[in-house]
């Protein structure tokens, strides 16, 4: 059997016979994560996450894409794009492939979902793209970052996140303390997922607690490496010298998005909550602990 691998380009779409746009109503929000992975996460993590790269194409530009098999029957893939400028964070997500149980829900669909279920769950596309090579139809939606591929025996083929559009800017001012110390203290993994940045760290002494796997894969179980560096952040901020910062301030680095720090007086066994700014909000980026 001939397996067709395609990726999404970013500037051009090959293949393309005619384009139709459509009168659109309100989707949901632009999104953040696809399958467990969220955008913005490192390639160290990714590739932890799988075996073994399945195939690696770079452009003329300096863009990298990596693609990773989750299963070849059925065929089953996920690929992952890197920016020149950033060759090292995933500002793409893409599933693709066979119809599979293999793969969390997006926004309520699943590689095979027909194309009502797509009309039904997201809304009719504002613009479809008809394709040769596969015979595909793409749908997009204006202002949001997700796309779809659908295939007129397979159903849907294929799921994309790619970029930022439509997140706009995170607030003003950062998440407050209340609100962080809460969200640090949940066990519920969904609110987790959008707690922390996709490279979130943690430090303790001479000991770094990353995310090393899809971050749903991370935050999901109790014993990963993040989530027993995040056990230890539980305990110091029930500690009463934790219990308030002692200030709050800005971070302010070249070439770095403006972050906001919490700091913590001397004697707390916290000492800085950094946050940072990330697909419309303010997320947890580093903790350090004393």
């Amino acid at each position: 059997m001939n397996l067709i691998l395609r990726v999404f380009f970013t500037a051009a779409l090959t293949g393309v016979f005619f384009v139709q746009a459509h009168e659109v109503l309100a989707q949901p929000q632009s999104q953040r994560e696809l399958n467990g992975f969220a955008l913005g996460q490192h390639n160290s993590a990714i590739k932890a996450a799988f075996k073994k790269l399945y195939d690696e194409r770079r452009t003329e530009d300096g863009w990298i894409y990596r693609t990773y098999l989750i299963s070849e029957k059925p065929f089953v893939y996920m690929s992952f794009k890197f920016p020149a400028d950033d060759i090292d964070h995933a500002v793409s997500i893409q599933i693709a492939g066979d119809p599979t149980k293999r793969m969390l829900p997006f926004l309520g669909l699943k590689l095979g979902a027909s194309a009502e279920d797509v009309r039904r769950q997201i809304g009719r596309p504002s613009e479809t793209t008809q394709l040769t090579d596969p015979p595909v139809e793409v749908w997009t939606y204006q202002g949001r970052n997700y796309s779809f591929e659908l295939d007129k025996v397979k159903g849907l083929s294929s799921i994309q996140v790619f970029g930022y559009q439509g997140f706009g800017e995170p607030p003003g001012l950062p998440t407050p303390w209340p609100e962080v110390r809460s969200r640090l203290l949940s066990n519920d993994v969904t609110q987790l997922m959008t707690t922390f940045a996709a490279d979130a760290e943690i430090y303790h002494g001479r000991d770094v607690y990353g995310i090393d796997n899809s971050l749903w894969t991370v935050l999901s179980d109790s014993k990963s490496k993040f989530r027993r560096g995040l056990a230890l952040v539980v305990l110091a901020i029930q500690d009463d010298r934790a219990r308030e910062p002692g200030e709050a301030n800005l971070r302010i680095s070249r070439n770095q998005p403006v972050r906001h720090v919490y700091k913590f007086r001397p004697g707390s066994p916290v000492e800085e909550i950094v946050l940072t700014p990330h697909a419309g909000a303010f997320r947890v980026w580093e903790i350090r602990l004393r």
